[in-house]
């Protein structure tokens, strides 16, 4: 009786070792892969010059910003990874908007502004968001999903693409950032 008693205490143990690791497995995540930069003589033009509403403020078109690495990201509010990845852009931007460095959010949610305006405040966010209520321009890169991403240097080439959500504070997101703001000015200068 004992041992039948001692068995079934051992099972039990074993179904919750077995639990644990499975569930340490199930929530573990892969360190992020590594961004790389395109080197800048491969490098192609981003090839819309988007201009959208924007949720506060004037709309400006894309090219007004050439001299600046800009962060573009393609994201909804319904969408948990795009939401999952804004406290960390919006950290990115605080540590360099005042450099040559910006963000714009470009959101497709369909309700517009009436949805992505009160997501923004209460998130604190404050770089640029874009409003593309049609997706015009997702629909015109073929974007595989959101969140993706472009990160393009001051001559508006495509430096890098994501595809999915990231933590845009990361140590080497900053070196890159840096990589990008450190570069010649002129173009072909590489």
């Amino acid at each position: 009786m004992a041992g039948q008693h001692l068995r079934g205490k051992l099972v039990i143990l074993c179904l919750i070792l077995v639990v644990y690791g499975v569930l340490r497995w199930a929530t573990s995540r892969p360190p992020e892969p590594a961004l790389t930069l395109t080197p800048p003589a491969q490098r192609q033009p981003f090839a819309i010059d988007l201009t959208l509403p924007a949720l506060r403020g004037p709309a400006q078109p894309l090219s007004k910003l050439h001299g600046q690495v800009v962060l573009l990201n393609f994201w909804a509010t319904w969408c948990y990874p795009c939401r999952a990845e804004m406290p960390s852009m919006q950290a990115l931007y605080e540590a360099y908007q005042h450099a040559d460095f910006t963000i714009l959010a470009i959101a497709s949610d369909p309700q517009g502004q009436s949805v992505v305006g009160p997501f923004a405040e209460k998130h604190q966010l404050t770089f640029p968001i874009l409003l593309d209520a049609h997706n015009t321009v997702g629909a015109q890169l073929q974007l595989p999903g959101i969140p993706t991403s472009y990160l393009l240097d001051k001559h508006s080439r495509i430096a890098g693409i994501e595809v999915g959500a990231r933590d845009w504070n990361s140590q080497s997101v900053r070196q890159m950032i840096k990589t990008l703001l450190d570069e010649p000015a002129t173009p072909d200068a590489s």
